[in-house]
């Protein structure tokens, strides 16, 4: 098992090193800025608390089910996760699998959100099953925005799987489906989805116009033009429409009077600064 150790406090201990043997050579300022400079001349020291190994190959020893205990072990204590640990995980691509294996675990909503963010930094498509488990079960906001999030790129290879969790959940398990569908392209199941939840979500048009427009279909110009052409909608709702209709290539050149629009004023007021 690996050791539990507190890198990052030794990269403390370096700088002060540093700091203590340059009084009066550099400035407090020039110190931070030297600090990623530092910090990778940190990883090819030779350190006694790492058995005499750098922070840059210590982990580098470890096979990946022992760095993703490692990993587990300094959340469950406390103690910060280096960087050095993080990478010795990811940039090894045999190491995918291990940490979608992790992923099957009832482990701490910390640690998921540790092994979902570095199998985001490997590009991993095999990890979109989980998360769209992760979607579809209950777990938490933030679990299940991350899962969204990185879905959205790879969202062509499960649009099928995403089509059919459409009709089976609700609330806001069906707003991170829509989102994702969004980043398909040239699929009328697709657009009609993103058009009814466009039509159903008017008090939130900033982001399903947005759907819209990331989606790219023309087809969805005559909706956006009839949702701008309300007269209670605000500034800014009138403003993302804007952009989204010119987004698909048309364009709305009516004057409208915002002068009474709280949102108007304030955003007029800042540009006036």
């Amino acid at each position: 098992m690996i050791k539990v150790i507190d890198v990052d406090s030794l990269f403390d201990k370096y700088i002060e090193g540093y700091v203590y043997s340059n009084i009066g050579k550099v400035k407090p300022e020039e110190i931070e800025n030297k600090i990623p400079e530092l910090y990778v001349k940190f990883g090819d020291e030779k350190l006694k608390e790492l058995d005499g190994k750098t922070p840059n190959s210590y982990y580098r020893d470890f096979c990946a089910k022992d760095l993703i205990e490692c990993l587990k072990a300094h959340l469950e204590q406390g103690v910060s996760v280096s960087d050095f640990l993080c990478e010795a995980i990811t940039e090894n691509p045999d190491n995918e699998n291990s940490l979608i294996d992790a992923l099957s675990v009832d482990n701490s909503e910390e640690f998921t959100l540790y092994v979902m963010n570095m199998l985001g930094e490997m590009n991993s498509k095999k990890a979109s099953n989980r998360y769209l488990e992760f979607i579809e079960w209950d777990y938490s906001d933030t679990v299940r925005e991350l899962a969204t999030e990185l879905l959205c790129p790879i969202a062509e290879t499960v649009k099928e799987k995403l089509l059919a969790l459409y009709k089976e959940v609700d609330g806001q398990k069906r707003d991170c489906v829509t989102e994702i569908l969004a980043n398909c392209k040239n699929d009328d199941r697709v657009f009609d989805i993103l058009v009814a939840e466009f039509a159903k979500h008017q008090k939130q048009v900033p982001l399903y116009a947005n759907y819209l427009a990331k989606y790219g279909d023309e087809r969805a110009l005559p909706f956006l033009l009839a949702s701008i052409e309300n007269e209670k909608i605000s500034y800014a709702d009138f403003e993302e429409l804007r952009f989204a209709i010119e987004a698909l290539g048309g364009e709305y050149n009516k004057e409208r009077d915002f002068s009474s629009d709280k949102s108007f004023k304030k955003i007029k007021g800042a540009n006036k600064k």
